[in-house]
This record gives structure tokens, C-alpha cells and sequence, in this order.
């Protein structure tokens, strides 16, 4: 009798043992199972941010010109200061590193020597820039951008003053290599919609128009403050 009792004793008490153990496997199992799932789920939440790329953006600003006067070969050429239009099409990679195409245009009078010759132009450039664009900081976003491209004086027929000359000539147009670099601030005001503001610098050489009577072989420096508004699609 007391061999039954041992081995019922015996019997229970493995059995008893045996349960949390059986518990905590099972335990054990699960929380293997979810972290196999959750770390692939994490995995691909953590990498898609990073394929993603920042929306691109359109944007019509006006400006005014200022062109400083050149001074060389023993002639001097001043300019009348104008207003303009900018558009400008924008799309960052990612924060930092981005492109930029710029289109503007306006119009204003070359005078070389006081005036001896003196004509308006019609001032059109297309430039293509590297952009630097940092994420909004305090409600703003900063910008730079350095690039390059074309200008384009065309002189408006009926506007050439030549002293020199008994007979008013027109002047050809000419299409000038251009340093742009344009710097400034983004606010925005909605999602899609926000206000722009910046200082837009060109540098090309002195217009001549292909005539070396009025060539002062110098470059000069353009200046064109800016405002206005940007759409991000």
C-alpha cells in the first residue's frame, strides 16, 4: 500500500511539474513567432521613408533688376534698372540635393559713354541649377542654389541712339554664357501652397552686340531681388 501511495505521490508530483514548464515553452514559442514577424514589419517600415523622394514645385516670382556698370577698354557702360518675372521649376532628391530650371525675363536700356549709343533691350535667360534645400526649420525653408546658363539681348527695333552715326542702325541680337546663384527663404502657408523671397545673382559678360566700337571686354554682375509664390504638386 504505501509502494501505491509513493508512486501516485510520485505521479502527481511530475505532472505538476511538468505544467508550468509546458507553460512557459508555449510562452516561449509565442513571443518567438512575434518577433519574426515584427522585425520584417519594422524592416520595411524603417526602409520606405528612405525611397521616397520630396515633391517637386512651380513657381512665379517678380523681381527687380539692378545691373552694376561696366567699365573697360576705355568705354563705359550703365544700365536703366527694371522690373521682371521669374518662373521657376524645383524638385529635391532628398534634403540637400536637388535641381532647379529658372526662365525670367525683363527689359532695360544700355547707354555706352554717356548716352553716344544707346539702346533697349529685350533680356531673356534659361539657367539650370544645383539645389540645396533644407528641411522647414521654425516655419521656414532655406534654399541655395549654383548653376548656369544662356542670356539673351535682343534690342527693340526703333530704340538705337548712335551720335556717331547720321543714320539710326538696329543692332543684332546676342545669346551670352551666364553664372547664376540664387539664395533665399520658402514659407509655407498651406500644404501645397507657400510664399517666396530671395536675391537672384547673374554674371555673364558686357553685352556688345558684335560691335567692337562698344565692347568693354569686362563682365558685370546683375542683382534681382524676388517675390512671390510657389504650388507643390
Amino acid at each position: 500500500m504505501q509502494s501505491v501511495r509513493l508512486k501516485k505521490y510520485l505521479s502527481f508530483t511530475r505532472s505538476a511539474r511538468s505544467r508550468p514548464s509546458l507553460n512557459f515553452a508555449s510562452a516561449l514559442l509565442m513571443t518567438v513567432g512575434m518577433l519574426s514577424w515584427a522585425v520584417p514589419c519594422h524592416a520595411q517600415d524603417t526602409t520606405t521613408p528612405a525611397t521616397t523622394r520630396e515633391k517637386y514645385d512651380v513657381g512665379l516670382s517678380g523681381f527687380y533688376q539692378v545691373t552694376g556698370a561696366a567699365n573697360g577698354n576705355f568705354i563705359r557702360d550703365d544700365t536703366t534698372e527694371s522690373g521682371g518675372g521669374l518662373v521657376s521649376f524645383r524638385q529635391p532628391w532628398r534634403p540637400w540635393a536637388g535641381y532647379e530650371a529658372n526662365v525670367g525675363y525683363t527689359k532695360f536700356f544700355e547707354s555706352y559713354n554717356k548716352n553716344t549709343v544707346k539702346v533697349e533691350n529685350n533680356v531673356t535667360d534659361v539657367s539650370f541649377s544645383y539645389l540645396f534645400q533644407s528641411p522647414t526649420v521654425f516655419g521656414v525653408q532655406p534654399y541655395l542654389s549654383v548653376g548656369g546658363g544662356i542670356i539673351i539681348f535682343s534690342p527693340i527695333s526703333g530704340t538705337l541712339t548712335d551720335v556717331n552715326s547720321p543714320t539710326t542702325k538696329s543692332l543684332p541680337s546676342q545669346l551670352l554664357p551666364e553664372f547664376t546663384a540664387n539664395f533665399g527663404l520658402n514659407y509655407p502657408i498651406f500644404s501645397r501652397l507657400g510664399v517666396r523671397g530671395g536675391m537672384r545673382i547673374q554674371k555673364y559678360k558686357t553685352p556688345d552686340f558684335h560691335q567692337l566700337s562698344i565692347d568693354t571686354k569686362t563682365l558685370r554682375t546683375t542683382l534681382e531681388p524676388n517675390l512671390g509664390v510657389y504650388y507643390r504638386f
